[in-house]
């Protein structure tokens, strides 16, 4: 005897329910990026000096000189019809809207890919690197 079982299938509320675990999964994972970046900004430098401030190395993140970098990074998350986007870097409403560097703060942009002059001091990228195992646990757990 056949099965007379009937399905229904709701894709709106699928969709709005993945949508919700996703913008909640990218919330956390933009929250552990975010937190990343600023517990690896060096406090003391082991480069070059300038005045009262000594840098960082060329391709360690950056040394703390007043903090306003640092103290700008923050996290947010956008939703833009499936999309799901989040951004980390220091300027929430223009947050890596104007670099690709995620940061607006301008010496960023120079201090994560670097000049002509000077070799870069990531601290973007190689968060979002160290986090990679732990995003994609997050993802996977939202997922499920």
């Amino acid at each position: 005897m056949a099965d007379s079982r009937i399905v229904e299938w709701n894709a709106e509320k699928v969709f709005t329910l993945a949508t919700k675990a996703n913008v909640s999964a990218m919330k956390k994972a933009a929250f552990i990026v975010e937190a990343d970046v600023k517990k690896h900004f060096t406090l003391l430098g082991a480069g070059r000096t300038y005045g009262k401030h000594i840098a960082s190395k060329p391709g360690e993140p950056p040394a703390v000189d007043m903090g306003v970098l640092r103290a700008s990074i923050m996290s947010d998350v956008s939703v833009k019809g499936k999309e799901v986007t989040g951004k980390v870097g220091p300027d929430i409403e223009h947050i890596a809207a104007k670099t690709e560097a995620g940061t607006d703060v301008e010496y960023g942009l120079y201090l994560e890919v670097g000049t002509s002059k000077m070799q870069p001091r990531p601290f973007l990228r190689p968060a979002l690197k160290r986090q990679q195992k732990n995003i994609k646990r997050i993802f996977k757990a939202a997922n499920k």
